[in-house]
Parts: structure tokens; C-alpha cells; sequence
């Protein structure tokens, strides 16, 4: 009887010990939560207005592919004929 009751509390000792958490990841407090927190949403309106800045460059340059390449708009200038370099006399 004694050694079943030595055994079952070691058992039990080995399932307390075996539960606890690993040092230094016992939790986070609620300070860093809260951090956390305002990092995250400060990062959710941060994506919000690059989205809508990208939105908007989008929009400026499909407007300027209509404009300037797709419908007969300006073409770009010719380069200039090459000319012929002078004569050098050797004397």
C-alpha cells in the first residue's frame, strides 16, 4: 500500500511539474497587449492609406497609357539624323 501511495504521488508531482510553462513564456501582460494592440491597428491604417494611395497612382497612370500611347496622342520625337564628323587636314 505504501508503494502505490509513493507512486501515485510521484505520479502526481510529475504531472504538476510537467504542466508549468517554460520559463519566461508564462504570458503576456496586459501593458504588452495593449502595445501590441496599437501597433497592429497604427499598421491596419497604415495599409489603408497605401492602398488607397496605390488605388490612386493606378488611376493616374491608366489615365496616361489612354492619353499619351493607346489613342493617337504625341509620339516621341525622332532622334536626330547623325552628321558626318569634319575633316581633320594632316599635315
Amino acid at each position: 500500500m505504501r508503494t502505490i501511495a509513493i507512486m501515485l504521488v510521484a505520479a502526481i508531482a510529475l504531472v504538476v511539474i510537467g504542466c508549468q510553462p517554460p520559463e519566461g513564456m508564462g504570458g503576456v501582460s496586459q501593458e504588452q497587449f495593449d502595445t501590441l494592440k496599437a501597433q497592429v491597428e497604427t499598421l491596419q491604417t497604415d495599409l489603408g492609406n497605401l492602398q488607397t494611395a496605390l488605388d490612386s497612382l493606378t488611376t493616374l497612370y491608366n489615365d496616361h497609357i489612354e492619353k499619351f500611347h493607346k489613342k493617337g496622342g504625341t509620339t516621341a520625337p525622332k532622334p536626330p539624323a547623325p552628321s558626318k564628323p569634319p575633316k581633320v587636314k594632316i599635315k
